[in-house]
């Protein structure tokens, strides 16, 4: 199967680590919070002059950012999406590691106001797609989506996990013998097809509730997905579902920008900025861990 230029994938650690950062580390960041609802401003898109939940670090207008709109982000994603994106719509999101993560890119940009735009995934990868400034939604850095965007440097990197119902023989051993599912696009969907092959077979799956609820059903006997997805899944399953093992690839997740614009360094700059003052570990913390139930650096890593 060949990938499409992006793929929707969701998975771990922000280009380290995921660690647990204490109460007293996240109010030693020095972090300002400011919340406020979201109005409507049409169908599948919102606008807010405030940041929901998020805190806001680093210096505001210390970088600068060419945007579609004065003064406001627009950013597309694609929802639902818990954990990186709170809420189901645009007129609901109001937290989540990468909401908070582009609320913090447009502050440190100095804007005051954060536009979302929920499109499909095939609107979201459209190279004549112009509608929004930046894009994010766990988007894996490939040389061939290259082509199409620019994308920033690595937020997160990220493993295919592993996800059976709870009890199943399902091994490291014995994985290529079952039939595993997979999510349409997604490099999950890649790397089974391609390089893993089992002898039972692939199936995909355009939705990730789909995808679950036949592994719920007997209909297939595992599920790859990135890591963080089938650590979230399985975590909302009450105990049916299970992630049992992960397969080490190499990829991470960048915003995608227009191809030949002037976002990405800027974009890029900010990123950095937040990695080296702990912005990122403390999102991960703040968001993603308590959506796992488990630390995805704990689970095995299969061959």
């Amino acid at each position: 199967m060949v990938e499409s230029p992006v793929t929707k994938e969701k998975n771990m650690t922000p280009t380290r680590t995921l660690v647990a950062v204490s109460a007293a580390a996240l109010l030693g960041l020095g972090l300002a919070s400011c919340s406020a609802e979201a109005p409507t401003s049409g169908d599948g898109e919102s606008a807010t002059g405030s940041f929901g939940q998020c805190e806001l670090t680093g210096t505001a207008g210390s970088i600068e950012l060419d945007t579609l709109t004065a003064d406001t982000l627009t950013v597309a994603t694609v929802l639902p999406s818990n954990g990186w994106w709170n809420g189901t719509s645009p007129e609901t999101i109001d937290s989540g590691f990468e909401y908070c993560m582009t609320a913090n890119i447009a502050h440190r940009a100095g804007l005051s106001t954060l536009k979302l735009q929920n499109q499909s995934w095939d609107q979201l990868i459209s190279a004549s797609n112009t509608t929004y400034d930046l894009g994010m939604a766990a988007i894996t850095i490939t040389d061939e989506r290259k082509e199409v965007f620019d994308f920033s440097e690595p937020y997160f990197e990220s493993n295919l996990g592993v996800a059976i119902r709870e009890g199943d023989d399902v091994t490291e051993a014995n994985i290529r013998d079952k039939k595993v599912g997979v999510l349409q696009g997604n490099m999950g969907a890649q790397y089974t097809t391609e390089t893993l092959k089992p002898a039972g077979g692939v199936q995909q799956f355009q939705a990730e509730v789909e995808m679950f609820t036949a592994l719920r059903a007997g209909q297939i006997d595992a599920v790859i997905t990135d890591t963080t997805l089938a650590l979230s899944n399985t975590a909302a399953s009450g105990g049916e579902l299970v992630v049992t093992g992960q397969f080490s690839v190499d990829q991470s997740y960048g915003v995608i920008t227009e191809k030949g614009g002037k976002n990405s360094a800027a974009v890029s700059a900010a990123i950095a900025d937040m990695r080296e003052d702990g912005t990122l570990d403390a999102l991960s913390a703040e968001w993603l861990t308590p959506l796992f139930g488990a630390d995805p650096n704990q689970i095995p890593v299969w061959k």
